[in-house]
């Protein structure tokens, strides 16, 4: 089945880069006013539902739209027709 994934831990790690220093998870949770674990799940791909006051939050605190904190993945597609089909076979 396709998803949205999340792309906020290349995101906090592009702003390390930039800024030449650790920037740990519990600070951009703390600076944003997020919930910590729900930062970790979301960073970690573990999340189904995506708040949207919390990704607009990331947004604004790296300066990219959503479509730079979340994406679509259809690899996982399948055509059920297809599949049933292969599984008969």
């Amino acid at each position: 089945m396709a998803k949205v994934v999340s792309k906020a831990f290349q995101l906090r790690k592009q702003r390390e880069l930039k800024e030449g220093r650790r920037v740990p998870l519990i600070e951009v949770a703390d600076q944003l006013d997020i919930d910590r674990k729900a930062l970790t799940r979301l960073e970690a791909g573990k999340t189904e539902r995506f708040d949207g006051e919390m990704i607009a939050k990331l947004c604004s605190f790296y300066g990219v739209g959503v479509g730079d904190i979340l994406e679509y993945d259809p690899s996982d597609i399948r055509t059920p027709m297809l599949a049933d089909a292969y599984l008969a076979a």
